[in-house]
């Protein structure tokens, strides 16, 4: 009896937390110098500005950052261009990854892809920038 009591209390404890988990969120991918286009609102990643990541397979004393420019337009309105930082921020910089808000969901800038590595030269990678949306709580 005990034992049936105690896989009840359990499974509806394990139940009670599911309850409380966030729901996943959703990336989206954006190739260097490609736009796409959501909720009304186009998004470019124009340029890769500085990539000072640490490479996977190097031992570094500083883990770098990447910087990207993005240029969001919504309709109707003039262009903003946005830079976004993945990694270490100077002083005097912001860590702001957000890239527009509706009602109901953030847009924000996630990461830089591919991470570098000291067998291919920062020349030859191909950009993309990972964007995730969020439900507003």
């Amino acid at each position: 009896m005990k034992k049936i009591t105690l896989i009840i209390f359990l499974f509806f404890f394990v139940m009670g937390i599911s309850q409380n988990a966030q729901s996943p969120k959703i990336s989206i991918k954006i190739p260097l110098g490609e736009t796409i286009t959501i909720e009304n609102h186009q998004i470019k990643f124009v340029k890769v500005l500085e990539d000072s990541r640490c490479p996977k397979d190097v031992t570094c004393i500083w883990a770098g950052r990447a910087k990207v420019l993005v240029e969001v337009t919504e309709e109707g309105k003039e262009p903003l261009q946005k830079e976004l930082i993945f990694g270490q921020i100077k002083q005097g910089e912001s860590k702001d990854v957000s890239l527009f808000s509706t009602s109901e969901k953030n847009y924000l800038g996630f990461t830089l892809k591919p991470y570098p590595s000291s067998e291919v030269s920062l020349d030859d990678i191909e950009y993309y920038i990972l964007l995730i949306m969020k439900n507003k709580l």
